[in-house]
């Protein structure tokens, strides 16, 4: 289990306000550098899959062992509810490799490989069609290439080299892409799709927060309370003045 601090009330809308406006990759490392208490350009650091295992435990613990989800068929537009335990998730998504840095060979070519991590995230976020981006993850990831007769430029890479590169990247760091299962039972369809664990975080914490600042409007509305002093009261206290406001 990845220890995580719980967040007091003040801090989760401090984290709230600063995530709001960032991209989902940004987002992520704000709220696991609050709750890790590491800094983020260490944690941008870290392999993909390494971040989402510390996204799915602390879903865990804030929102329960439990992630509900939906999705449209893409064959019939069915809506589709499903709903995953998170140890399952969390179960041989291990990282395989000590270090984020190892070597593979691809015939008579030898790769120094490097995880994928959140830089190479946002740097692929700028491209939108799919394949663009995955070719830039795997060549961001690539940091030397050699055959016996010397050096090769990524650039210069095959296409067949890249996409072994990038199959034996994901091998390395399965947690990084998780695919789920579905069927849909309208029409019998059946496909993948990758669970993005930072977006049902941070609705967890959307959630959390607007809660928080209607409690703070209402409490203040009643008695007069200033915001700093009803953000410090437990979520006990508040819930019982709550109900006398009522």
């Amino acid at each position: 289990m990845i220890p995580m601090r719980g967040l007091p009330a003040a801090e989760l809308l401090h984290v709230w306000e600063r995530g709001v406006r960032q991209h989902p990759v940004d987002r992520a490392l704000t709220v696991l550098s609050a709750c890790l208490d590491e800094p983020v350009e260490e944690l941008a650091r870290a392999s993909v899959g390494r971040r989402d295992r510390a996204l799915l435990a602390l879903y865990e613990q804030m929102a329960g062992a439990r992630l509900d989800g939906f999705a449209e068929c893409p064959a019939c537009g069915e809506r589709l509810e499903y709903s995953l335990a998170v140890r399952d998730l969390l179960a041989g998504g291990e990282c395989q490799e000590s270090d984020t840095e190892f070597t593979m060979t691809a015939g008579e070519i030898s790769l120094r490989l490097r995880l994928v991590n959140s830089l190479d995230l946002a740097d692929a976020a700028g491209y939108s069609d799919a394949d663009a981006a995955a070719r830039v993850l795997a060549e961001r990831s690539i940091l030397e290439a050699h055959s016996d007769v010397g050096p090769i430029a990524v650039a210069d890479l095959p296409e067949a080299i890249i996409d072994q590169a990038g199959s034996r990247l994901a091998q390395a760091d399965p947690q990084a892409e998780t695919l789920i299962n579905l069927a849909c039972a309208a029409c019998s369809h059946a496909w993948q799709v990758v669970l993005d664990i930072e977006s049902f975080l941070w609705a967890k914490i959307n959630a959390l927060a607007k809660r928080l600042l209607r409690e703070v409007h209402v409490l203040a509305s009643a008695y007069g309370w200033r915001e700093a002093e009803i953000l410090s009261m437990s979520a006990a206290r508040r819930e019982f003045y709550l109900e006398i406001a009522s």
